[in-house]
């Protein structure tokens, strides 16, 4: 159900905190400049935009995005993106997970290998990249090892910083390699 229309960041901004929505989904070009009103949103974002919004999304990474579409994807895959965001698990259309994939593989260190820790990683946190690497949401994973999403972030948290990466995706990427 539609709750609300926005023509700008504010406008945004004021309808999130009017109706307190579980997904906002954001069309149009994202500026860097909205990153930081972004990031404090509650509600999952699903995005939909070209490549070029790609490249945007990287940078949202802490803005709480769950979904990415292509602006030319049937409508079905919207609507996927969309329930994919409220369940946790994330989403990104066949449209745009090349260049998603490209841009993630752009942005990677050359020096690191197949797992890329420079410190050794606890059972949990080797435990906890592994579902990672499977593209589960920290959501799912606490559900599935039967921790608090707050530890799940800890653990993720601990393996990005051993693995001297920033982004889930750039250690996935480096996993990959």
């Amino acid at each position: 159900m539609v709750v609300g229309e926005a023509g700008d960041i504010v406008e945004l901004l004021s309808n999130v905190e009017s109706y307190a929505p579980d997904v906002v989904v954001l069309e149009g070009q994202l500026r860097i400049d909205h990153a930081r009103e972004l990031t404090e949103l509650d509600a999952a974002l699903v995005v939909v935009g070209d490549a070029d919004t790609a490249t945007h999304w990287m940078r949202f990474t802490q803005a709480n995005v769950h979904a990415l579409v292509h602006c030319d994807d049937p409508e079905e895959e919207l609507v996927e993106a969309v329930r994919r965001a409220v369940d946790g698990s994330g989403y990104v259309s066949p449209g745009l997970s090349g260049a998603l994939l490209k841009l993630t593989r752009a942005m990677m260190p050359r020096h690191l290998s197949a797992v890329p820790t420079h410190a050794p990683l606890t059972s949990r946190e080797s435990e906890v990249l592994q579902l990672v690497r499977r593209g589960m949401a920290n959501k799912e994973i606490a559900r599935r090892l039967g921790l608090s999403e707050k530890t799940i972030k800890f653990h993720v948290s601990n393996v990005l910083a051993k693995a001297h990466v920033e982004s889930r995706a750039q250690l996935i990427a480096a996993a990959a390699m």
